[in-house]
């Protein structure tokens, strides 16, 4: 292949993929390739960082190999296409982490989309770039460190093509996606029976200049510009970390041990803290940007520890409270930032298919016990189905609500009702 690998991702779009795009998407043909020209980047130098991790170079011939071998660069049967923007999606969304949400932001800037089409187009372009890396490593007869060293060398080309931005708020939320690679080298790697996890290293403090202060406060003006404009975004990116808070999985009657978090009087929600960041690597692929005492890893760790079993005597054990799934008040509609947490459960399940598990909806003790067994019932009914419809098998997915009979704290302050209102997961089946 004398063309790069960006170029060749390119190309690949022909007419008929582009008008795919462009019915699923309702922009124009002109408007996606602009979209595609800055996705593509991106998605390579997330792949090339992939690479130097773990598995990695197994992982990535093996996705190439199998996008290639599904003829992912030709067009596709409706379902085989969806399952595979699908698969795209969830990639970009492991490999980028907290940076998904402003990368996809920085493309629909650039190119003048909506953040729907310019997220579909980043799932595209990596599925594209699979698919050419298969190919390629098919012609060449590249065995998974030859190809790793080949991709590397393709990711360490693109540096600094995506800052050469004349925007200066694009640039300024500017993902870094070379700092993928970079991750690799830091931290530390831990095997988890199946898998891996992968805990960054401990932040030095910095030593804060008035620049570097004013920079900040450029970037976070930037932010919250761009939020606003695209107003369905609810997600913070950056400092997250410092918003969420520690997911207990207390046995249901027994009180829970002390939350580290804090309540927010606006969303009357409790926004818990998920403790230091690490990285799932799935067994498809796949990798989650999640915290050490989250529900992700919580869940995870569980399900791919053998010394680890379900109790079916104590059923009141092993429950694992969401951190980050909230509803709408007093009724069953989720929140924005939820469907990202119950994304990630569902690829956690999709990749333990023996698995079966029960979803346990609960309320604080104000107001009629009627209507709060009730609206607990239908609010776990509700997190049951996103979580079916995301992929995982509704034979695999119980759903009960206990109203206010089971809290975790006193109900007597805002806090403690907050901690109560809540979405908890158990394992029934590994």
């Amino acid at each position: 292949m004398e063309q790069s690998l960006a170029s060749v991702t390119r190309v690949s779009f022909s007419t008929e993929l582009l008008e795919q795009l462009t019915q699923e998407t309702q922009e124009s043909a002109e408007t996606l390739r602009l979209a595609l020209s800055r996705a593509i980047p991106v998605a390579i130098q997330a792949l090339a960082g992939r690479v130097s991790g773990p598995d990695g170079p197994d992982t990535i011939w093996k996705l190439g190999r199998e996008a290639y071998g599904a003829s992912v660069l030709e067009p596709m049967a409706v379902e085989n296409h969806a399952g595979w923007m699908t698969r795209g999606e969830a990639l970009m969304r492991g490999l980028l982490g907290d940076t998904y949400h402003f990368t996809a932001m920085r493309i629909a800037t650039g190119a003048s989309t909506g953040l729907p089409a310019a997220e579909r187009v980043l799932s595209a372009a990596a599925v594209a770039a699979l698919g050419v890396i298969g190919e390629y490593s098919q012609e060449h007869t590249l065995d998974p460190p030859r190809l790793a060293s080949w991709l590397t060398e393709q990711g360490g080309s693109l540096t600094g093509t995506l800052t050469t931005d004349p925007n200066p708020v694009s640039r300024l939320m500017e993902p870094a996606v070379e700092g993928a690679a970079a991750l690799q080298a830091q931290g530390r790697w831990a095997p988890v029976s199946g898998g891996q996890t992968y805990t960054s290293a401990p932040v030095e403090p910095a030593e804060h200049t008035p620049a570097t202060r004013w920079q900040w406060g450029v970037l976070l003006l930037a932010a919250v510009v761009v939020g606003y404009l695209f107003g369905n975004w609810r997600e913070t990116p950056f400092g997250n970390a410092t918003a969420l808070t520690r997911a207990t999985a207390a046995p249901a009657e027994k009180p829970a041990p002390e939350q580290t978090g804090r309540y927010d009087a606006s969303s009357g929600n409790y926004i818990y803290d998920t403790g230091q960041p690490l990285i799932l690597h799935l067994a498809d692929g796949t990798t989650q940007k999640v915290g050490a005492t989250s529900t992700e890893n919580r869940l995870y760790t569980f399900l791919a520890d053998p010394t680890q079993q379900v109790d079916s005597i104590n059923r009141t054990k092993g429950w694992i409270n969401f951190d980050r799934v909230y509803f709408e008040p007093g009724s069953t509609t989720l929140t924005d930032e939820s469907f990202l947490q119950l994304r990630n459960v569902a690829s956690i399940l999709k990749t333990f298919p023996a698995s079966v598990v029960k979803l346990g909806g609960y309320t604080d003790s104000t107001g009629n016990p009627l209507k709060n067994f009730q609206l607990s019932e239908e609010r776990a009914k509700t997190a049951m189905l996103a979580i079916a419809s995301m992929g995982v098998d509704m034979n695999r997915v119980q759903a009960k609500g206990y109203g206010g009979k089971y809290f975790i704290t006193p109900n007597t302050t805002p806090e403690g009702r907050a901690l109560n209102r809540r979405i908890s997961i158990r394992v029934l089946k590994k």
